[in-house]
């Protein structure tokens, strides 16, 4: 008992004791040191930052905003992580810290394909401690023609030394390509900038790519936009709130329009204008640690093809780290911004925050066509594949046309295959879907409440599904985090008939065409002055309602140009109008 007593005794003089240790950590993979975000917890759960730890800068604010309404903006040696509820550094693979002696836990993470790398040791007082953590891949996507990409990033790049920064940032992420959103509004358009755009502002960093995009426009009426790879920005001021003048000119300049935020809100409106007449090329549809596919179904059950990606929203979005949601692009090449490209709008891509996503009818893969003269028999097989140490996949779902088709799971460790054989009688689109748990992650937070939020969700149109939706996404799933994936479709075309399920795009048809009326109905006189509510908010995604009345007749110009494009597809199914 004695012996006892003097042992603890010991160890507590020693952990107060005020000669320190030195950890010399170093991240490897095959003998190379790589990037990766580390964390080294002591045996209290207090986190400690490398004095060599690369410097993070976190913005997410519209500016110049009054000082009483400014976001936070800082810069730090360390993140706090709420996928993992502790704080973390990023290290360009070797990294040193000062510790104070006892029991150290050592965790290094990089990306999805990673397993995470542990170790525990004890730091000695006055002694160096060297530790050589090793990290294994458990798939390489690359080796079957998939990058992981993050399409919504908002990090200021205005020197070569930014790139780098960011480049060893992205990298420790393992994400191949990192979009880098400049922003704006009506009112600017200076927001986390970006120094060149196009070819000029792509930097690679070992695997990694850099590329410039731009989230503007973005206004409390039509939504939030994301333009991919263009070769230049584009900053229209005068016709703001008439995307249609933006996404031409972003085409043309060799870019990809889309929307973000899982088109809810007032990107309902946009969508419902701008799709239908080819503008539109992906959608965001995980982000926020939520998947939400509806908008996006109903857009694929008209026969649009849309492509799904996935993005952080970093570090606006509070749940997760850069590449915490994601999107693969399947290339025959090393990832370029003109291959990115060329794949979202053939539509070779799934979503993630863990599991990785395989779909074929016969030998068509995701993003293709497959035509048959008339009804015949196909085999559908889909595949996922995880790291059980941090997923937990529990449903894996074959859809035709956004409905669950019965298929029996066949499981291995860290692998799922569904199967489904029969007569495929019309047009329909084909996607896997995937949901689950995180394993060992701390639960799900609310979304941000308060008078501000409960002030302006009622007011702005469409918002509070936007708000709502994901709340009870969020409630729903209380003391768990979700594991999610979704592939892009493959489209079955049965003779003659484009869109799939015709009765269902005349439905969605339907459904827009009186999305359209409202749409109308707001900018009609008697209810335009609604958007005055914005007027006293100084640079924020409002619009005047002077800039809407100078805009309005562009605006129901292409309301009535989508309303053809709906009635056409009415106009082939018995239910017209």
């Amino acid at each position: 008992m004695r012996r006892a007593w003097l042992l603890a005794l010991s160890i507590a003089v020693a952990c107060d004791s005020d000669e320190t240790g030195i950890l010399q950590l170093r991240i490897l993979e095959d003998g190379r040191e790589v990037p990766a975000r580390v964390e080294v917890l002591d045996a209290r759960g207090a986190a400690f930052a490398a004095s060599d730890a690369l410097l993070l800068h976190f913005e997410c604010e519209v500016a110049p905003l009054p000082e009483w309404l400014r976001g936070p903006v800082s810069s730090s040696d360390r993140l706090f992580n709420r996928a993992t509820g502790t704080e973390q550094f990023y290290s360009a693979g070797k990294a040193q810290l000062e510790l104070q002696p006892g029991r150290y836990r050592v965790r290094a993470f990089k990306g999805i394909e990673y397993r995470v790398g542990r170790a525990e040791l004890e730091i000695a007082p006055g002694e160096q401690t060297q530790l050589d953590l090793q990290l294994e891949r458990w798939i390489d996507m690359p080796a079957l023609g998939w990058y992981g990409v993050d399409d919504h990033v908002h990090i200021t790049r205005r020197t070569s030394e930014d790139d780098q920064r960011i480049g060893i940032w992205m990298r420790a992420e393992d994400l191949h390509i990192a979009n880098l959103l400049q922003v704006g509004t009506v009112d600017q358009f200076g927001v986390t900038p970006q120094h060149d755009f196009g070819e000029a502002g792509e930097f690679r960093f070992d695997d990694t790519l850099l590329i410039s995009g731009q989230e503007h426009p973005r206004t409390h009426f039509l939504g939030h936009t994301i333009t991919l790879g263009a070769d230049r920005p584009v900053d229209l001021r005068d016709t703001y709130i008439s995307y249609e003048t933006t996404f031409r000119a972003a085409l043309e300049a060799g870019g990809l329009p889309g929307y973000a935020h899982f088109g809810l809100g007032p990107a309902r409106d946009g969508l419902t204008l701008d799709a239908p007449r080819g503008l539109v090329h992906f959608l965001e549809v995980l982000q926020f640690s939520s998947p939400h596919y509806d908008v996006w179904y109903a857009l694929l059950d008209l026969g649009i093809p849309i492509a799904p990606t996935a993005g952080t929203d970093f570090p606006c979005g509070p749940w997760s780290v850069p590449g915490g949601e994601r999107f693969y692009v399947h290339l025959e090449e090393e990832p370029s911004r003109r291959g990115l490209l060329d794949a979202v709008r053939a539509g070779r891509t799934f979503v993630t925050n863990g599991p990785l996503l395989d779909l074929r009818i016969g030998a068509t893969g995701i993003g293709k066509e497959l035509r048959l003269a008339k009804p015949e028999v196909i085999a559908v097989e889909g595949r996922v594949r995880y790291d059980p140490e941090r997923d937990e996949v529990k449903r894996v779902e074959l859809l035709r046309s956004g409905e669950v088709v019965p298929a029996v799971p066949i499981r291995a460790p860290g692998e799922i295959r569904v199967e489904w054989v029969g007569e495929q009688r019309e047009s329909a689109w084909w996607a896997l879907r995937v949901e689950g748990d995180k394993t060992g992650a701390p639960p799900m937070e609310p979304l941000p409440s308060g008078p501000i939020a409960d002030f302006l969700g009622p007011r702005i149109a469409n918002f509070g599904d936007a708000v709502e939706i994901i709340t009870a996404y969020h409630t729903a799933r209380e003391g768990v985090r979700p594991s999610a994936a979704h592939t892009a479709p493959i489209w079955v075309t049965v003779g003659q008939s484009g869109a799939a399920r015709r009765a269902l795009a005349a439905q969605r048809a339907e459904e827009a065409l009186l999305r359209l009326d409202d749409l109308e109905s707001r900018l009609g006189e008697d209810r335009i002055d609604e958007a005055e509510i914005w007027d006293w908010v100084p640079y924020s995604d409002g619009v005047p309602i002077e800039h809407l009345r100078r805009n309005r007749a562009a605006l129901l110009r292409a309301i009535e140009e989508a309303r053809a494009h709906y009635r056409d597809m009415l106009a082939s199914t018995p239910k017209g109008r």
